[in-house]
């Protein structure tokens, strides 16, 4: 017989039960708190035409987007992320925005990039994206999403890192050389990688000089509890910086009228990322004890949306990512116990009691409880060792001598205790059991 060897090309994985069941809590917390915040949710289809995805990122597009050369003559590409799909959404449909439109989407999006720890050719983005309002409460409130998200999770030792736009255009104008804001911030968004050293070098080789690297390591290296004002005072007069220091202060202001702790984020002005689309406040969330990278990361993106339709619509929004939450929730043990959703095991004694072990699964299941039954009982050691491996939690073992009193025993996989109710309680009595092992 003729084989094929089984195989997935680097950067993809498959995702089995036990994984899909912590990527399942994870988007459940996240939709959850996604839709407390009038968030709705959003699909669009994987494959692109290629000109829609190449419009927003150049010739980064060329060298990680996946095409797909088509029969028909059509050059498609699969999706490189969501937010050029909600781009080219709006523009089809742009009634949407009356006066605001507040979208979810939680889909695979894939990009041919080396992969490494945290980074897959193949992952699932969880975005939300305000379009329609220039407000920075719209920032602020997608921060306290993220803070709540993180809080929810389990995390406590994370920082919600947040810069502008404008202040870095600000920064170079202040160093001199406003016209290398690219090329600058292209070499600091390394700094945590490759240390400040080997960034000043880099400066160097792309022709910027010592006394002009000196000026942007003044600004990126502010720290203080008012760094805002810091900032204002060094580089307020050039550029747009003092418009995007203003703008943190009012996002500021709301983060502390909605209570986010002032410990859980702070101003960086050494944060650059996605020059080429974000145009005012940026942000990112980091942990830095999980030694991943960000987990969180967004924007204000208030030009994208003209390219479809020829005006520009303020937008504003964020992604989680979720491989790399969880693999972050992984290091830091965040995880929940549950390895399935299977509550109750059903225990038929022998191949007699299963009529009857048929009638209470049904009962289970009619009730909301998640079961199943072990569907060829030889002996209470396969059948509890199957629960046990497969981290059902509680089992409902169906015997002859407590079915001739209308009874069942009730077993706790953890402890190995059980419990005998009758036909009348059980059914609480599990309920009761699930909701305090929660």
């Amino acid at each position: 017989m003729n084989t094929i060897q089984p195989r997935l090309y680097s950067g993809l994985r498959d995702r089995l039960p036990e994984q899909m069941v912590y990527r399942n809590f994870v988007t459940d917390q996240l939709r959850s708190v996604f839709e407390k915040y009038g968030f709705e949710p959003l699909e669009t289809p994987a494959i692109e035409y290629y000109d829609i995805l190449t419009g927003k990122y150049g010739q980064e597009a060329e060298n990680l987007i996946y095409r797909l050369a088509h029969r028909d003559g059509n050059t498609l590409a699969l999706r490189y992320d969501l937010t050029v799909p909600l781009a080219r959404t709006i523009g089809s449909n742009s009634e949407l925005v009356r006066p605001i439109f507040k979208r979810y989407q939680i889909q695979q999006v894939w990009r041919g990039e080396r992969p490494q720890k945290g980074r897959y050719r193949e992952f699932t983005q969880c975005d939300i994206d305000a379009v329609g309002s220039s407000s920075m409460l719209v920032e602020a409130e997608i921060l306290a999403i993220i803070n709540e998200m993180m809080v929810n999770l389990g995390f406590d030792d994370f920082h919600i890192l947040i810069n502008n736009r404008k202040i870095l255009d600000g920064m170079v104008a202040y160093a001199g050389i406003p016209d290398q804001l690219r090329a600058v911030c292209r070499s600091i968004d390394k700094l945590d990688k490759i240390g400040s050293q080997k960034v000043q070098e880099e400066l160097i080789q792309q022709g910027i000089s010592k006394d002009e690297i000196d000026r942007i390591f003044t600004v990126i290296s502010l720290e203080s509890d008012d760094i805002l004002s810091q900032l204002d005072q060094l580089i307020g007069e050039f550029g747009q910086a003092s418009q995007g220091i203003d703008e943190l202060r009012e996002i500021q202001q709301t983060l502390q009228t909605f209570g986010v702790p002032t410990d859980h984020y702070r101003f960086d002005p050494s944060l650059a990322r996605g020059l080429d689309y974000y145009t005012g406040p940026i942000f990112e969330v980091v942990v830095k004890t999980a030694g991943i990278g960000s987990v969180v990361g967004g924007g204000r993106w208030d030009t994208l949306i003209g390219q479809y339709i020829g005006r520009d619509i303020p937008a504003v929004g964020t992604s989680f990512g979720l491989e790399r939450l969880i693999d972050s929730m992984e290091k830091l043990n965040l995880l929940p116990a549950v390895k399935t959703t299977t509550q109750v095991l059903v225990a038929p004694y022998n191949q007699d009691m299963m009529p009857e072990s048929l009638k209470r699964l049904a009962e289970l299941r009619r009730a909301g409880i998640n079961a199943e039954v072990y569907l060829e009982p030889k002996s209470f050691r396969q059948t509890f060792g199957y629960a046990s491996r497969k981290g059902i939690p509680l089992a409902l073992v169906i015997g002859p001598d407590e079915l001739a009193k209308n009874e069942v025993a009730v077993r706790d996989m953890e402890t190995r205790q059980q419990s005998i109710f009758g036909f009348d309680q059980y059914i609480d009595q599990i309920k009761h059991l699930i909701h305090t092992q929660k």
